[in-house]
C-alpha cells in the first residue's frame, strides 16, 4: 500500500478552520477543521484530531480523524486506529486498522488480471 509523502505541500494546522473548497496538485495534510470539499491529485493525510465535514478526492489517503463525507481515492485508502468515517468510500485498495470506525458503503475497483503468456 502506497504511503503519502512525509513532506506535504499544504498543511491545515490544528488551530485552523476552513470552509469552502480546497484544491491542490500537491500533497495535503489536515489537522484542523474543514467543511466543504477537498480535492488533490496527490496524497491526502488526515491527522487524528482533524474534523472533516467534506467530500474528499485524492490519489492516496491516510485517515486518522473524523470524516463526514464521501471519499473518492484513485489508489489506496488506509483507515488508522483513530479514524471515524461516516460516508461512502470508492478506492482501489482499502486498509482498515483495528479500532477504526466506518459507516457507509465501499466500492473498490477490481484489480486488472494479468495475462499469462507462455
Amino acid at each position: 500500500m502506497a504511503k503519502p509523502e512525509q513532506n506535504p505541500e499544504t498543511i491545515i494546522a490544528s488551530s485552523m478552520r476552513i470552509e469552502g473548497e480546497l484544491k491542490s496538485n500537491g500533497n495535503i495534510k489536515i489537522d484542523g477543521i474543514v467543511s466543504g470539499k477537498v480535492h488533490t491529485s496527490q496524497d491526502l493525510m488526515i491527522g487524528p484530531n482533524a474534523q472533516i465535514d467534506a467530500d474528499l478526492i485524492a490519489a492516496n489517503a491516510v485517515i486518522g480523524g473524523v470524516v463526514k463525507g464521501n471519499l473518492t481515492v484513485k489508489e489506496s485508502v488506509l483507515l488508522l486506529e483513530t479514524a471515524k468515517i461516516i460516508g461512502n468510500i470508492s478506492c482501489g485498495n482499502l486498509g482498515i486498522r483495528e479500532g477504526a470506525y466506518f459507516s457507509g458503503n465501499c466500492r473498490m475497483q477490481e484489480p486488472k488480471q494479468e495475462l499469462n503468456q507462455e
